[in-house]
Order: structure tokens, then sequence, then C-alpha cells
């Protein structure tokens, strides 16, 4: 008798639970992205730096978080994307061809280099090579 009582007991708790918290969701538009073509999925990086639009035709358009905008073409035949935590790492998804194809993304960065002191020519090209997966 005493299970059932406190069975109950917790049963009318969790069912009025709702009731009894009263929490509201509100919700704020953050951002909107205008694609040429339709989009098919979308994904972003776990720490919201990008989102990537898969649209129809096989294009990915990249949206960073300070608005910076890009594009890669892939084969048409995709229809789902998912994304690293990171961004660096794309997989695409066919359902029709049954592929999956990982892709790998560089985001080149630049550096302030104004008021710094330099040797040489101003405009010399310079590449800068980051190995992220060196242990």
């Amino acid at each position: 008798m005493k299970r059932l009582t406190t069975f109950l007991l917790l049963t009318l708790i969790f069912v009025n639970a709702p009731g009894l918290v009263g929490a509201k969701v509100y919700q704020t538009p953050a951002k909107s992205y205008q694609t040429q073509t339709p989009p098919l999925a979308v994904t972003g990086s776990a720490d919201g730096k990008y989102t990537f639009v898969l649209s129809e035709g096989g294009k990915i358009d990249i949206y960073s978080d300070n608005g910076e905008h890009d594009e890669l073409t892939v084969s048409p035949e995709f229809d789902a994307i998912y994304a690293s935590a990171t961004g660096e790492k794309l997989w695409l998804t066919s359902k029709t061809s049954k592929k999956v194809q990982e892709i790998l993304v560089d985001f080149v960065q630049t550096i302030n280099i104004e008021g710094s002191p330099f040797l040489g020519n101003e405009h010399a090209p310079v590449t800068i090579v980051a190995f992220s997966d060196f242990q």
C-alpha cells in the first residue's frame, strides 16, 4: 500500500509538473541567410563560428559569425551535411548513391600586422602553415 501511495504521489507530481513550473519559451531571430538555390540541409560548428548550408546543385555556402561568406562546390548527388565541432571537417551523405564523403576545410586567417616592424618589401607574400593535428 505504501508503494502504491508513493507511486500515485509521484505520478501526480510529474503529470502536473509543467503546470506547476509555468515555464515559457521565448524565441529571438538571430540570423538569416539568403541562398541562391533551394537549401537541402544546414549544420554548424559547435563553437558557433561557422554555419554550412548545402543547397541543390552541389553548393555549400559557408557563413562565419563575423559576417564573411564563402562557398564550395561538391557533387550534386549529396543531400545532407554534418560538421565536426570545429567546422574543419564536413561529411556529406547521399541517400540515392549510398555514399558518404569527408571534406577537410581550411580557413584562411588574416593577421593584422599594422604598426609592426618589418624588414623588406611590405607587400611580399607570406604563407603560414599550422599543423593542427601535430602531437
